[in-house]
């Protein structure tokens, strides 16, 4: 049997933090979409790295050009970066990084260097200046071709990037999808789930993709 929703949160709906469903829709609880995570370097203003955990956002193009397409909130260090100098890297960390990544949340003042901090090592991109991360299996090198907000009013903007260069580590380089995922060990984060019947919220977790 299916359960049909309007898209307004229910007055019995309970929020796993203060101000849950205002931040985030109470869809995205109740649908439950695993997105990859992965961390964004951009140069703060002061020349100091900053390293962004980062989850909402997709890739996608055509033999013409190949995109990241991120979600960011206003007032934040990469949404402030990303305007000022209109590039980024994105890197793909493993669970096994998942305590450093975290640090990145921890470490992030505007004096922090946020690659060092977090424990990971700096190193130079090919095409921009946004540094790279060295331990990280996959690097993709972008620059902004446009940005939007996601709706008239809101908080949230759109940002396209083409990528204009790839580093991938040799070992993530096979051509079997069964081996590739099991060195990527790429993080999906499920940030929670919401029953929309009785209203109960569990908290999200991390997970990998394997193939069956």
């Amino acid at each position: 049997m299916r359960h049909e929703f309007g898209i307004e949160a229910q007055a019995h709906f309970q929020e796993a933090w203060p101000n849950a469903y205002s931040i985030f829709s109470w869809l995205e609880y109740a649908i439950s979409i695993p997105y990859p995570t992965y961390l964004i370097t951009t140069l703060k203003e002061n020349g100091k790295p900053n390293a962004c955990w980062h989850s909402w956002g997709c890739f996608s193009g055509t033999g013409q050009g190949y995109y990241a397409l991120l979600v960011l909130n206003e007032g934040g260090h990469t949404y402030a970066n990303i305007l000022r100098t209109r590039e980024w890297c994105i890197n793909l960390p493993t669970l096994d990084q998942k305590a450093q990544c975290e640090e990145t949340i921890a470490r992030n003042d505007m004096e922090n260097d946020e690659i060092a901090d977090a424990g990971f090592t700096a190193e130079p991109a090919r095409i921009i200046h946004s540094p790279r991360i060295a331990e990280c299996l996959v690097a993709m090198e972008c620059r902004l071709e446009w940005h939007w907000p996601l709706f008239e009013g809101g908080s949230q903007h759109v940002f396209a990037g083409k990528i204009v260069h790839v580093a991938l580590d040799e070992r993530v380089c096979d051509a079997d999808p069964q081996l590739r995922l099991e060195k990527l060990r790429t993080m999906y984060n499920l940030i929670g789930t919401l029953d929309p019947l009785s209203g109960e919220t569990q908290p999200g977790s991390l997970g990998i993709v394997r193939l069956v």
